[in-house]
C-alpha cells in the first residue's frame, strides 16, 4: 500500500512536467496569438512611428479584423495618405487609393512605412502563415526563455521565417527576428508595454530595429482595443471606397 501511495506521489508531481513537453510547438504558438489578439473579430487604432537619424514620421490607422483572416487598414493621417485602405483577405491584399477607379493588387511584404509591411498592420497572429518548427529553451538577458523556430506556409507570408522568443510559461512574446526569402535579417522586433487588456496582459507597443538600417527605428503602438464586429459587406473590393 505504501508503494503504492509514493507511486501515486510520484506521478502528481512529474505530471506538470508531462504534460508542458507533451504540447506542441504549433500549439504554443496559439497560445502566443492569444495573447496578441484578445478574439478573431475587434479593431484596433494604429499609430507608426519612424525614427531615422534625419528626421522622424507619423502615420496613424484604424484596423478593423474580422475572423482573424480578413482586415482592412484604414488610413486616417498623414493627411496626405488619409482615406486609403487595405483589404487583406486570406493571403490576398489590396489597396484603395482616393481618385482612382480600382483597387489595386499588392503584396503582404511591401513596407507602409518604415520597415512596417503591410501584413504588419493587417495580421496580428502568427499562426495563420507560419508553422512552428521547433522550441527549445534559450537564455535572454539573463533570463531562462523559449526559443521558436517559425517557417512561412504561405504564399501571404511576408517573411521565409521568423525566431521568436518568449517567457516560460506565460509565452508572452518579448522579442522576434524576421527574415527575408535570402536569409537576411530583415527587423529585430521587442514586444513591450505590456497591459491588462480583455483579462490579459498583451504587448501594446511594438519597437522594431532595421536589419540593414541600424539607426532607423519603426514604433507601433496599439490602443483603444475593442471586441467589435465589422459588416461583411466591408470586406469587399467595391466596397473599399466607401469604407471609413
Amino acid at each position: 500500500m505504501k508503494k503504492i501511495f509514493l507511486l501515486i506521489l510520484f506521478i502528481f508531481y512529474i505530471l506538470p512536467i508531462g504534460i508542458s513537453y507533451a504540447v506542441t510547438p504549433q500549439e504554443i504558438l496559439e497560445k502566443v496569438d492569444q495573447i496578441r489578439a484578445p478574439a478573431n473579430t475587434f479593431t484596433f487604432h494604429l499609430k507608426v512611428t519612424v525614427n531615422k537619424s534625419d528626421q522622424d514620421s507619423k502615420a496613424e490607422f484604424f484596423v478593423r479584423v474580422k475572423d482573424a483572416r480578413k482586415s482592412l487598414v484604414i488610413y486616417k493621417s498623414p493627411p496626405s495618405n488619409k482615406g486609403r485602405v487595405l483589404l487583406l483577405i486570406e493571403n490576398n491584399m489590396w489597396i484603395y487609393i482616393p481618385g482612382t477607379r480600382n483597387p489595386l493588387r499588392i503584396s503582404p511584404q511591401q513596407q507602409i512605412m518604415g520597415r512596417v509591411s503591410n501584413a504588419d498592420a493587417a495580421r496580428v497572429v502568427f499562426s495563420l502563415d507560419y508553422s512552428a518548427d521547433a522550441v527549445t529553451e534559450d537564455a535572454l538577458d539573463g533570463q531562462k526563455v523559449l526559443k521558436m523556430s517559425l517557417t512561412a506556409k504561405t504564399t501571404g507570408a511576408a517573411y521565409k521565417s521568423i525566431t521568436l522568443w518568449m517567457e516560460n510559461g506565460t509565452c508572452q512574446p518579448i522579442k522576434a527576428e524576421f527574415f527575408a526569402l535570402s536569409g537576411k535579417l530583415l527587423k529585430t522586433v521587442y514586444y513591450k508595454e505590456y497591459k491588462d487588456v480583455f483579462g490579459k496582459k498583451r504587448p501594446t507597443v511594438l519597437e522594431i530595429h532595421d536589419g540593414i538600417r541600424e539607426s532607423e527605428v519603426s514604433i507601433m503602438e496599439y490602443s483603444d482595443i475593442r471586441i467589435e464586429d465589422t459588416p461583411d459587406a466591408y470586406y469587399q473590393k467595391t466596397f473599399m471606397d466607401r469604407v471609413e
